[in-house]
């Protein structure tokens, strides 16, 4: 806009585009940022709106296929919507600390359960710490944490301690389970939360179905032992699904060995974990070791040989797996595709739909994984919900992903895609302990398991018959680690050994310990928001902001003439820079953050209202326009400046101690404050120097 307008003349070019060089470059660069950040929320508004219109559920799955990473893709960078616009679930819900503390008790009598229920009752309507409650409830009935906790040795002030360790503990579970679940529920953009010292905070836009939601949040946590399927047969079940995908005839499949067929694939030595047993006397020979990696699990059983010999090398990849399109697989016809065939991506995923999205890697002992890249996930579900996809896995196969992902290629994270069996071979309630610690001999982080009698028992036939299989651990149908087994594990103890860090064996002490959950988690606050009361909203605040905008602009025209459009073009500017900047920082926009957004348009004009008073008394003065125009920028640009840092200070002091509604008002502020600073002094200064410099000497300032 500004070129083509100097263009038309030469000699204005000259002097005004050295005079402003560096801030239309600015003004230039801000838009084309505010309209990159803001087209892929355009692109969202237009999938949604195709997608309302699709006739039924196979125009939509089909219409998904085609565009299913460009709607992920718009989806995750568009401006999100808060919990008062969108519509869903806002929910406290509080973990029993009163139940853990009375199952960690030494004994259970009659005042500890009247202690923990007086003091269940004092922090429903407070933030104070549970532990310390206990404590002093006790002391005021001349008692002592130690008559209920810990060993004799132990002070109060050790006990407390571990006591609350244990409850942060309980808590970081249920927060573990509480977004493992949501997660796959599929809400867009959860809020998951602490807020004091037992309860949760979850925010859930978009859901509709509440019964269902408030029975996933408040379901025992699913923790089982699944064997993962053979190679030779997941690769058999992945081919039928791509033949069928790729429209081939599904009797013409190879009835040979379908590992043959895939090439192997030149690798380094691999990244093991152990799972050893405990309890191991000096001459003992059930060591029994379980590998598990951590960027690839992959199976150790040779499938040329029913006998195995025992490997206990420790190996690491590092070798990243090579990209699909040119990976051996047999097509749809049953061929081979060589790795060194030279095939287009587009090619490639004509002849192979399905490994498309989900990548065979082998190694040369025989192992496999199926990767699956994050933007594909959606897809990959979609597609094994559907009947015909159905019919063709085996009735005793499930699929699961791994919990993170295995590593990061070309900056896109990479997942592990797991064919298992479908009934658990055990479940997590045999489970009693789990303790995640540094081992002294190797200095690496370990997770100490143990299990109950029953659960020793079963766990001993497990490991004993499926030695050199792998065995994943699946909170909630997401596999958090999957190792293989070595030899029987008696006893009921085991160690799990080889974690890249003492987080990621928090994290799997967590997930083992979850499975029971012993502190329950209880809905104590329940607020939902109808989609058609978001709507509503969306359409009153996009209302609201559009009329105080056309009030506004009508006002400064009206009052300032010419100079008075001048600032409502700079406030156009304003709305797409903060607009724009909220995208780029995924910011949620709320209800009280379309108030702030109103408040700033009128505070956008409020600074040129200084400049065209000071420019009016200058001109007024007898000072020639182009000097007046000067001097009131340079006069007024002190009190503009003071009056956007004190509003900018308070507006930090809101977002840093504000909750919720406030912190959205806030983070808007902050955003139209920082934004009006530039469009009220730079671009209404650029429009009038270009003015003057072309010889305008009346430029009507109302």
């Amino acid at each position: 806009m500004f070129l083509s307008f100097f263009k038309k003349f030469p000699k204005l070019q000259r002097i005004s585009l050295r005079k402003n060089r560096f801030r239309i470059i600015l003004t230039v660069l801000f838009l084309g940022l505010a309209l990159y950040f803001l087209y892929p929320t355009y692109k969202d508004y237009q999938f949604n709106k195709d997608i309302k219109n699709l006739a039924n559920q196979q125009d939509s799955a089909a219409f998904f296929d085609k565009y299913g990473n460009d709607i992920i893709k718009a989806r995750d960078n568009r401006i999100k919507l808060g919990l008062d616009l969108q519509g869903g679930m806002y929910v406290i819900m509080e973990v029993d600390i009163a139940k853990l503390l009375n199952d960690l008790a030494k004994k259970q009598d009659e005042t500890l359960k009247q202690v923990l229920a007086s003091v269940s009752e004092q922090t429903k309507n407070s933030d104070e710490d549970f532990v310390d409650l206990v404590d002093l409830k006790l002391k005021e009935k001349g008692l002592s944490l130690k008559a209920y906790y810990g060993e004799i040795r132990d002070d109060d002030s050790k006990i407390k301690k571990d006591l609350k360790t244990e409850v942060e503990n309980a808590i970081d579970r249920a927060i573990q389970v509480v977004r493992n679940r949501i997660d796959q529920y599929g809400v867009s953009e959860p809020v998951i939360q602490k807020k004091g010292s037992s309860r949760l905070v979850v925010e859930l836009p978009g859901v509709s179905n509440v019964q269902e939601v408030r029975k996933l949040l408040q379901g025992t946590a699913l923790l089982e032992f699944k064997l993962v399927i053979d190679p030779q047969i997941s690769v058999k079940v992945m081919e039928k699904i791509n033949t069928f995908m790729a429209g081939g005839n599904l009797d013409s499949l190879v009835k040979a060995d379908s590992l043959s067929k895939i090439t192997k694939v030149d690798t380094t030595k691999k990244d093991t974990t152990k799972l050893t047993n405990k309890n191991v006397k000096k001459d003992s020979t059930t060591i029994s070791n379980v590998t598990d990696t951590t960027k690839k699990d992959t199976s150790k059983k040779d499938l040329t040989k029913k006998e195995t010999k025992k490997d206990t090398t420790k190996k690491k990849d590092t070798t990243k797996p090579k990209d699909s399109n040119t990976t051996a697989i047999t097509d749809s016809n049953g061929n081979p595709v060589d790795t060194n065939q030279q095939m287009s991506e587009e090619e490639f995923k004509k002849k192979n739909p399905w490994f498309y999205l989900v990548r065979p890697q082998q190694f040369k002992d025989g192992s496999l994984v199926w990767l699956v890249r994050e933007t594909d996930k959606p897809k990959v579900l979609k597609i094994l919900e559907r009947k015909e996809i159905q019919d063709l896995i085996p009735t005793d196969i499930s699929f699961a992903f791994s919990n993170r992902s295995t590593f990061v290629d070309n900056g896109e994270k990479i997942y592990q895609f797991y064919a298992l069996k479908k009934d658990p071979e055990l479940t997590g309630g045999v489970v009693v302990n789990a303790r995640s610690n540094i081992d002294p001999t190797s200095n690496s982080a370990v997770v100490y398991m143990e299990m109950n009698s029953d659960g020793a028992a079963d766990w001993a036939r497990i490991t004993g018959s499926n030695i050199n299989k792998q065995i994943a651990i699946v909170l909630d149908n997401v596999v958090y680690s999957a190792p293989v087994v070595r030899n029987k594990i008696t006893g009921g103890n085991s160690q799990i050994e080889g974690m890249a860090n003492i987080q990621e064996a928090k994290l799997l002490e967590i997930v083992l310990k979850a499975g029971a959950l012993p502190a329950p988690l209880t809905i104590i606050e329940e607020r939902t928001v109808g989609p058609s009361l978001g709507e509503d909203s969306i359409q009153k605040g996009l209302y609201s902001s559009l009329i105080a905008l056309i009030l506004v602009a009508l006002f400064m025209v009206v009052y300032y003439h010419f100079a008075g459009g001048v600032a409502d073009l700079a406030l156009i500017f304003n709305m797409l820079f903060v607009m724009g900047i909220m995208a780029s920082f995924h910011a949620t926009l709320t209800l009280p953050g379309l108030a702030a957004l109103i408040l700033t348009i009128g505070m956008s004009v409020d600074s040129n209202v200084l400049i065209y008073e000071r420019i009016r008394e200058e001109v007024t003065g007898g000072k020639p326009l182009r000097t007046a125009i000067e001097i009131g920028y340079k006069k007024a640009f002190s009190a503009i400046l003071d009056s956007h840092v004190t509003s900018l200070i308070t507006a930090v002091i809101l977002y840093q101690f504000g909750t919720g509604p406030i912190q959205g008002f806030a983070l808007t502020l902050i955003i139209g404050l920082i934004a009006n600073l530039f469009t009220a002094i730079v671009i209404t200064r650029i429009i009038f120097d270009v003015m003057t410099e072309k010889g305008k000497t009346n430029i009507n300032f109302g």
